[in-house]
């Protein structure tokens, strides 16, 4: 929202805020936000969205860019962060990628500092490695509680990797974006999905985030503001697939690729 990784100033802002007030009207309380989005605009679009709502009944999350994974710099950026939301803390705060320059210590110790001045709640990751992850945990007290990652049908490297059995069996949410393909799906659905469709009376992009979130320690992002799709999107749960449908979509799905085409694990 507000543009990719600048503020794009033809942006329809008013669209964009009405999609998010709508999300919560019907009951979307999470928002995943990022101070490299937009260059910080995304953040303010959303503090100006959600302004006239109680705080407390959100869950608001942010993420940190590596460049400024510096104990300092970190701090700084989570404050400017959260003067740009208009909150006095996040739910949640990430590392939005690894880091091989900055020590890690380093990068966890401001977030725990973060923590003690209660700027932040939870502390997560993005994009990391079930080795990265490991390491992470192990210099700090506080819960990693997720790692935000590319997987889909289609984008598996998760699982081939093997973090998201690491997540599964240390309490670890994994939070997949791109869930969908930005739409790839719903246009050119294989006929297994098609035969999944018919069975559930769903849309393809209904079968693609439920088959996720059906998944133990599997939680799911998706971005719109186009309505229409949010409600689509919300008639992805108060359902389940059975789990032969499950383990059918996860081991029969074609052209299942084993690296994100996006951001790669680090």
């Amino acid at each position: 929202m507000g543009g990719r990784l600048e503020h794009n100033h033809t942006n329809d802002d008013a669209a964009d805020i009405l999609a998010i007030q709508t999300a919560i009207d019907m009951g979307v309380t999470h928002f995943d936000t990022a101070e490299v989005y937009a260059a910080g605009y995304a953040e303010e679009l959303l503090g100006r969205a959600i302004k006239k709502y109680n705080r407390s009944k959100l869950f608001i999350t942010s993420k940190a860019k590596p460049i400024n994974f510096k104990h300092d710099d970190l701090i700084n950026s989570c404050k400017q962060s959260l003067q740009r939301v208009g909150t006095d803390y996040f739910d949640l705060y990430l590392l939005h990628h690894y880091s091989a320059s900055i020590p890690l210590a380093e990068t966890i110790g401001a977030l725990d500092e973060l923590v003690r001045q209660g700027l932040i709640r939870n502390i997560g990751v993005s994009n990391f490695t079930k080795e990265h992850l490991a390491d992470t945990q192990n210099l700090t007290k506080n819960k990693i509680v997720c790692d935000q990652v590319h997987l889909s049908l289609e984008f598996r490297e998760p699982e081939v990797t093997g973090l998201l059995k690491y997540c599964q069996n240390n309490d670890v949410f994994l939070v997949a974006w791109r869930p969908t393909g930005k739409g790839k799906l719903a246009k050119d659905a294989p006929p297994i999905v098609q035969e999944m469709c018919k069975r559930y009376q769903k849309t393809p992009t209904q079968i693609a985030i439920n088959w996720l979130i059906s998944q133990d320690h599997v939680v799911t992002l998706s971005k719109t503001t186009n309505i229409a799709h949010l409600k689509e999107n919300l008639g992805a749960i108060g359902w389940e697939m059975a789990i032969e449908d499950i383990e059918l979509l996860q081991k029969e799905y074609p052209n299942q690729k084993d690296v994100s085409d996006t951001v790669k694990l680090g």
